[in-house]
């Protein structure tokens, strides 16, 4: 498929469902110079003009493309693209593509950060400080010699095993297939359980890994254990979770909470954050640049990350 936007008088106008301070100043003119860019985040997806549409996580089904007749490209700002009606841009010709790659160490430094957080009881010490409260019970353990076990083998996690072994620890990961991580032993996901002091957990959700922790693996692991989630919520049973973190069968969990917090808002020990482990500066800057130069690719007929 190319992209016929000949009919257009200069460049091709763009909806963009998101907020215009997701894309960095420096990067500003060169999307100038590629499209004519209406921005909408508010997420109002209408309009005759639109040949091009840039989003995040925006609900975008057949009755609501159907409101842009003349698009032809969908550009996702993240990797993510279910929330895309795939079989409508099939069969009405738009091209998709998302844009991987661009968290860089900002996701992997987040996991260990909410680790560490989540192991030192710091909200709950910064809170009882605040507060005058005593502190002899949020007793922590120290990482090195400890032992990190990762479930995934992507860059991610890749990223996350460099940087627990820089901290000491000892490394396993569990992956479907066979791989090799420097420094890190591949082992089965139960005997992962069974021996990690931490768990991280940063693979795609599908309908093996929904649930993935859920009452019988948290009874596999320690009770002075950790749990981290930087994916997909549906990995984690919260209910389950829930129990293991009430009766001691885990020691704590950090969380970066992509859905709605409300399961574990009344949990104890753990650190939730609102889906931000991506969100430095830097990893900013290379997810804009990296879905402009999407656009500037599939104007130019040579279209990359191209998922339809």
């Amino acid at each position: 498929m190319t992209l016929d936007f000949s009919h257009l008088q200069g460049a091709p106008s763009a909806l963009l469902l998101i907020d215009p301070e997701e894309v960095p100043s420096s990067l500003r003119s060169r999307l100038d110079s590629l499209v004519r860019p209406v921005w909408r985040p508010d997420g109002d997806a209408a309009g005759e003009e639109f040949g091009v549409l840039v989003t995040a996580n925006r609900d975008l089904d057949g009755p609501t493309l159907e409101k842009l007749p003349n698009l032809r490209l969908i550009v996702t700002t993240g990797t993510a693209y279910d929330y895309v009606d795939i079989a409508y841009c099939e069969a009405n010709g738009i091209m998709v593509c998302n844009t991987p790659g661009y968290t860089g160490s900002s996701v992997a430094e987040h996991a260990v950060t909410l680790y560490l957080a989540a192991n030192r009881h710091l909200t709950a010490l910064d809170q009882a400080v605040r507060t005058g409260a005593a502190t002899s019970e949020y007793l922590s353990l120290e990482v090195e010699g400890k032992t990190a076990g990762v479930i995934g083998a992507g860059d991610i996690d890749t990223r996350i095993c460099a940087i627990a072994q820089g901290l000491g620890m000892r490394v396993q990961f569990a992956n479907r297939s066979t791989r090799m991580i420097q420094g890190a032993t591949q082992v089965g996901q139960e005997e992962l359980l069974e021996a990690a002091d931490v768990v991280f957990l940063c693979l795609p959700l599908t309908p093996e890994s929904h649930h993935l922790l859920n009452r019988r693996t948290f009874a596999l692991m320690k009770p002075t254990a950790y749990v981290v989630n930087i994916s997909s919520d549906e990995l984690i049973d919260p209910q389950a979770l829930a129990d293991a973190l009430r009766d001691g069968t885990i020691a704590g969990a950090g969380l970066d909470v992509i859905g709605s917090p409300a399961p574990y808002a009344e949990l104890p020990n753990t650190v939730l954050t609102p889906a931000h482990g991506w969100y430095t500066a830097e990893s900013v800057h290379r997810r804009a640049d990296t879905w402009i130069g999407t656009i500037e690719s599939a104007l130019a007929g040579r279209p990359a990350h191209r998922i339809v």
